[in-house]
């Protein structure tokens, strides 16, 4: 589910979140079937007016999904921040919290470490933050991103790509 409008973020991201939701919807095209068959894709988040909120997405949620349990699947930058969140405590009550490790962190430093369960994928060493500014540069960004995402975003004229 893209963001919509992150409270928390200090500028804008530099795509509408239609863009994103149709990012991710091309992103989700490019996996395997039986990936795309465990993935919901929503543009819950990005419809609401004002600043969005984790604890207002997963009250909407909720009566969806009555019975299943929620977990917030988090990068390690977010985990650190999570108790500064909008009504962090209250969310903490109603989801179970996942940390994902950007590679590279060193799992011993105890800096690093968040006091959620975490856990370690095979994933790029490269922030999203980090990507865009790729694209903005003129590099070539499709060691990071699928082809049918990157065209969009050529299409489009997104994150300063020409």
């Amino acid at each position: 589910m893209p963001a919509g409008n992150p409270y928390m973020r200090g500028d804008a991201p530099v795509a509408n979140g239609f863009d994103r939701v149709e990012m991710c919807a091309r992103a989700l095209e490019d996996l395997p079937e039986y990936l795309q068959e465990k993935v919901v894709l929503t543009d819950l988040e990005v419809r609401r007016e004002g600043p969005t909120y984790a604890i207002d997405t997963l009250n909407a949620l909720k009566p969806f999904f009555p019975k299943d349990t929620f977990t917030l699947i988090l990068g390690s930058d977010a985990a650190a921040n999570f108790d500064s969140w909008h009504k962090a405590a209250e969310l903490k009550k109603l989801v179970e919290i996942l940390v994902v490790k950007r590679p590279g962190v060193v799992a011993s430093s105890s800096s690093n470490k968040s006091h959620y369960p975490e856990i370690e994928i095979d994933a790029l060493d490269i922030s999203a933050t980090a990507v865009r500014q790729v694209l903005a540069s003129g590099q070539d960004a499709s060691p990071y991103i699928s082809d049918s995402v990157l065209d969009y975003i050529k299409e489009r004229g997104l994150y300063g790509c020409k």
